[in-house]
């Protein structure tokens, strides 16, 4: 699917706001911006500032799947190594990690501080924490990205369901429940997620990794990842099938429930940011946003509802907009 346009205006109680196209909205005016226009838009503006009206797309497909662009032709059907096409690669699960490289999409490797380098590891090596998975990152031909993770937990993880990260030094993946998440913010104002140390079964014995992100938005699973195996995650870009609760509104700007088991996007409860004791609330950070629901849920699997969502992790820079003068 292809959005088109958006159809948006302010919330209630918003007097003005000004749009990256440099317009300015005023209350009680619907406004159209082209796809690229709202990509700019801050998750935090989405969730407090503007309300989308309406989405104005291509032909929808009902396929339930997730399709990447171009799977099928030319030179993005090649791979190498295991064998696989590129919609094979991101959908393919396993308990032991592979190697691979494949054209039509970008991948690299880099390790958690930041260095890149091909098929750098990240965390502990494999041989002492039991899951430790390569920081893999993919560019489809749609620009869509993905990473690859490991699930660590006692259970499998469903297609559609959005992860929070366990370990994400290691790699590791859960659903929210019963993971710590929480926002705070330093002297001068800033906010930011508190680290936290984690204990993983280890190849020797446990291992403990001292300060890193757990509760945080990971990614949305492509197909179930079974307990113990390695899969890639969707972490930024159109998401063809995303569980959300049924009647979820179209243009709904949806964060991480903390509140099931089950890994649905969720409407957040509170977007009125406040900060008590040093704890940030209702903020789309501390709401872990990370998208904006395209289509009207459609049932699907086990009695869960699917939506096609733009996903953008809330912690990402907003793509960049050039302000220009016009001297005609």
């Amino acid at each position: 699917m292809s959005v088109r346009s958006f159809v948006i205006q302010l919330q209630a109680g918003v007097g003005q706001a000004i749009l990256p196209d440099h317009r300015k909205m005023v209350p009680g005016v619907q406004y159209v911006v082209d796809a690229d226009t709202f990509s700019k838009i801050s998750l935090g503006a989405r969730q407090n500032v503007i309300s989308v009206v309406s989405v104005n797309t291509d032909t929808v497909s009902t396929s339930g799947s997730i399709v990447p662009a171009q799977v099928s032709t030319g030179i993005n059907k090649q791979a190498f190594g295991a064998n696989l096409s590129p919609l094979n690669l991101i959908t393919t699960v396993s308990p032991s990690l592979q190697t691979f490289s494949l054209a039509g999409f970008a991948a690299q490797g880099a390790s958690a501080g930041g260095s890149a380098g091909a098929a750098a590891g990240i965390g502990t090596p494999q041989s002492t924490l039991s899951g430790a998975a390569n920081n893999y990152s993919l560019t489809g031909p749609d620009g869509a990205r993905y990473t690859l993770v490991y699930n660590g937990t006692a259970s499998t993880i469903s297609g559609g369901w959005a992860t929070v990260w366990q370990d994400e030094d290691n790699g590791y993946v859960s659903t929210a429940s019963g993971i710590t998440y929480q926002v705070k913010v330093d002297g001068i104002g800033t906010p930011y997620q508190v680290s936290v140390n984690t204990t993983l079964s280890g190849v020797n014995g446990n291992v403990t990794t001292v300060g890193t992100k757990q509760g945080q938005f990971a990614g949305v699973t492509l197909v179930n990842i079974p307990t113990g195996n390695f899969g890639f995650v969707q972490i930024e870009g159109l998401c063809s099938s995303v569980a959300v609760a049924s009647g979820t509104a179209i243009g709904a700007t949806v964060g991480v429930s903390g509140t099931s088991n089950a890994g649905y996007a969720a409407v957040p409860a509170s977007t009125t940011t406040s900060i008590s004791g040093g704890v940030v609330t209702g903020s789309a950070l501390a709401n872990n946003v990370f998208g904006t629901v395209l289509t009207t849920p459609a049932s699907g699997t086990n009695g869960q509802f699917f939506a096609q969502v733009e996903i953008r992790n809330v912690t990402k820079v907003k793509k960049p907009y050039n302000r220009f003068l016009n001297k005609n």
